[in-house]
C-alpha cells in the first residue's frame, strides 16, 4: 500500500507506475490519519468537537463573516458553499481537501522542509486516492458528486457509510490555484485510510523528512512556487525565503563536492 521515495524523480516515477484512475492525492507534513478538522481525535481518541459544535460553527461563520466577503456572496447557493468557504478561512468542516495536481501535493508534503534541524526524523506522505472508486464503495455511483447542481444529495451523503468525493463552484481563489476538491465525511465515518479494503483505491508514498529538503529544491527548479499554493499576499514573503534557502542548499552541497 506505501512505497518509499528519496527524491522528485523517485516521486514521478511512482506517478508514472500508479494506475491513471488515482487523480487526486493531499500531501502531508505528517503521516496522520485521513481525517477532516473537525472529526480529529485525541490522544485519547476522543473528538476535539462535538457534532453541535460541528454545526455551531458554520452557523457562526456565516453570521460574522458577510461584511468581509462580499465578493463572495455571489457564489453561496448552498450550505455545502459556505461550507467550502469556512473551510478556506479556517473552520473546522467535514471536509478533507484533496488535489488533482500531485505536483501541488508533495510541495504541500515538504513545503517547510527548511525549517526541520538537522537530522529530523519523521516522515511526509502524500496519499493518492481513486475517487469513483471510492464513491463505488461508498454510495455505489461511480461519479464525483457536484453538490452546486444538486445540494440536496448532501442529505443522503450523511447517511453514507464512508466518506465520499464531492466538488461545488470553486469560491475562493485558493481552490482554483490547487485544483482541489473534497472528500466529504459522514458524521461516524471512520478515517479514510482506516476503511476496510480502502487499499484498492487508496495509495501512500513516505517522504523521510531528511529528503524532503533536496525534493523541495528540485520543486523550485522546476518552477514550483508557494504563489501556486496560496495565491493570496503572504506567498510572497514565502517565495522570497524559499529562493533564499533553495540558493543555499545549492551553494552548501557545491562547497561539500
Amino acid at each position: 500500500m506505501c512505497e518509499t521515495i528519496k527524491s522528485l524523480a523517485e516521486y514521478i516515477d511512482y506517478i508514472n507506475r500508479l494506475s491513471k484512475e488515482f487523480v487526486l492525492s493531499r500531501g502531508q507534513e505528517k503521516d496522520l490519519a485521513l481525517l477532516p478538522s473537525v472529526y480529529r481525535i485525541d490522544d485519547n481518541g476522543m473528538r476535539y468537537y462535538s457534532n453541535q459544535a460541528a454545526k455551531e460553527f458554520i452557523e457562526e461563520f456565516k453570521n460574522n463573516s458577510v461584511m468581509y466577503i462580499d465578493n463572495y456572496i455571489v457564489n453561496m447557493k448552498s450550505e455545502f458553499d459556505w461550507t467550502i468557504l469556512a473551510q478556506h478561512f479556517g473552520v473546522p468542516t467535514c471536509l478533507l481537501d484533496f488535489t488533482y495536481s500531485h505536483l501541488v501535493s508533495l510541495m504541500f508534503a515538504v513545503e517547510n522542509a527548511f525549517r526541520y534541524h538537522e537530522g529530523e526524523e519523521g516522515n511526509s506522505v502524500v496519499w493518492f486516492l481513486n475517487p469513483k472508486g471510492l464513491n463505488l464503495k461508498a454510495i455505489n455511483r461511480n461519479e464525483i458528486i457536484n453538490l452546486s447542481d444538486n445540494p440536496k444529495v448532501l442529505d443522503s451523503l450523511e447517511n453514507a457509510q464512508y466518506p465520499c468525493v464531492v466538488t461545488a463552484v470553486k469560491n475562493n481563489n485558493r481552490i482554483v490555484a490547487q485544483n482541489g476538491l473534497f472528500v466529504f465525511f459522514p458524521k461516524h465515518s471512520r478515517a479514510l485510510n482506516e476503511i476496510e479494503g480502502v487499499e484498492e483505491v487508496l495509495k501512500k508514498v513516505i517522504i523521510p523528512h531528511e529528503c524532503a529538503k533536496r525534493i523541495l529544491a528540485s520543486l523550485y527548479t522546476m518552477g514550483m512556487r508557494f504563489k501556486d499554493l496560496y495565491p493570496e499576499l503572504t506567498s510572497v514573503s514565502k517565495d522570497i525565503l524559499l529562493k533564499h534557502d533553495v540558493l543555499e542548499y545549492y551553494k552548501m552541497e557545491a562547497d561539500n563536492e
